[in-house]
């Protein structure tokens, strides 16, 4: 079973093979929620469409002119945002890198993983609205918020101030982000997706 030593290993070697079995475990966790979010906002994109009378196979959306003028004022906004969180670092940055525990399994960073304090508030980095709460059953929430064809993304969250449909403005608290019990860390995993691509948030959010 688990934690067994298997033929002719060290028990260093067996202590690695178990992180590696969790790492690979939690890529799978954390995965499979980003599969989800994908989904929503590639559903929300045809939608969008099929009211405009565009094809449901565009790759971008089709907005209002409320939502056009939202969605350029974001842009216009690239590298000023605010962070989602008010004190913190970036522990872990966007795009391909190796894992901090084990340097052998590399990870993607759609986002960036935020180190943060216990009970830290979340806030909206931009006006929008609460498009879609993921409640999974191990309770860590995920808050998407819609900003014109921007999405922005907040992930490991233990409290919620906001629901569904709810308009938000910039610095708006949302919730807390939570604190893992087994490693004593609060870490806001934050995301920005455009149309139907992720982004580096470090373009985005000031000083990141």
């Amino acid at each position: 079973g688990i934690g067994m030593r298997g033929p002719g290993e060290t028990q260093i070697e067996t202590d690695r093979r178990i992180i590696k079995d969790k790492i690979i475990r939690l890529k799978e966790k954390l995965d499979k929620i980003d599969k989800q979010i994908a989904k929503i906002i590639r559903d929300a994109m045809a939608v969008s469409n099929v009211k405009a009378g565009k094809s449901k196979e565009s790759t971008t959306f089709a907005l209002t002119p409320e939502d056009l003028k939202l969605a350029a004022s974001f842009t216009a906004n690239k590298g000023k945002l605010p962070w989602p969180v008010e004190h913190g670092f970036v522990k872990v940055r966007y795009g391909i890198q190796k894992s901090p525990i084990d340097h052998t399994v590399p990870i993607k960073s759609n986002g960036v993983r935020i180190l943060t304090n216990k009970d830290e508030k979340v806030r909206a980095v931009f006006e929008g609205t609460v498009h879609s709460i993921l409640v999974p059953k191990n309770g860590n929430m995920t808050i998407l918020i819609q900003h014109g064809n921007y999405f922005t993304i907040y992930k490991n969250l233990s409290k919620l101030y906001i629901k569904k449909g709810d308009k938000v403005t910039t610095k708006q608290e949302i919730g807390e982000v939570l604190t893992d019990k087994a490693s004593n860390e609060t870490i806001l995993s934050f995301v920005i997706w455009k149309d139907g691509d992720t982004q580096n948030p470090a373009h985005w959010i000031n000083k990141m």
